[in-house]
């Protein structure tokens, strides 16, 4: 069973992983992929240089993040430029490790944020979406990354809303309490979805 874990950003996808790696399960983060080959593929490297310039590498030919970022999410039409680099290669490395889980007849937790807007969701056979209450996601940009609150609610409606993430969810998580309730909650709806898809 492959179990695609998606939401908002700042709302808990990275714990609810880090939560299921405890319990044995096998994690794969759609995010370290993107990191992975923006940094080590010279053919990925090549695409993104000639989309948006040289300025967005170090002067040794680092992948400078931030700066990427700040152009990305500036503008949806740039967004979509760097997706469409990031997207089929992600895709590709997703599904051959996927399919190896498969065959081992593993149960594999798939983190991917944009889930559902990359349409990655036909790779998976449960979608969970993590949720939060806006505010919430402004507070953690803010006190874990620095962001101002601008730049918080700019990278919140880059993505696709919640309630229409909600919309595609087998199972829904709601992160408004405390970390050791949502810690409790992924720990049940795992359990749940074994039970309910006929998984032990």
């Amino acid at each position: 069973m492959i179990v695609g874990i998606t939401g908002g950003i700042a709302c808990g996808k990275t714990e609810a992983g880090r939560v299921l790696e405890g319990m044995g399960v096998l994690v794969l983060d759609a995010d370290e992929v993107a990191r992975f080959i923006s940094k080590y593929e010279p053919q990925t490297c090549d695409a993104i240089a000639q989309a948006f310039g040289k300025q967005v590498f170090s002067p040794y030919g680092m992948l400078d993040r931030r700066a990427l970022a700040e152009i990305v999410f500036s503008s949806p039409g740039e967004r979509a430029k760097l997706e469409r680099i990031l997207h089929p290669r992600i895709k590709e490395i997703l599904l051959v490790n996927l399919e190896r889980a498969r065959k081992r007849r593993a149960s594999i937790a798939l983190l991917a944020p944009l889930l559902i807007e990359a349409k990655f969701q036909d790779m998976v056979d449960v979608v969970w979406v993590v949720s939060s209450q806006e505010r919430l996601q402004v507070r953690r940009l803010t006190q874990r990354y620095g962001f101002t609150e601008i730049e918080a609610y700019r990278r919140i409606n880059s993505q696709l809303p919640l309630r229409e993430k909600e919309a595609y969810a087998h199972y829904v998580l709601p992160n408004n309490g405390t970390l050791e309730d949502f810690r409790k909650l992924v720990r049940q709806t795992w359990e749940k979805t074994l039970h309910e898809r006929g998984k032990s």
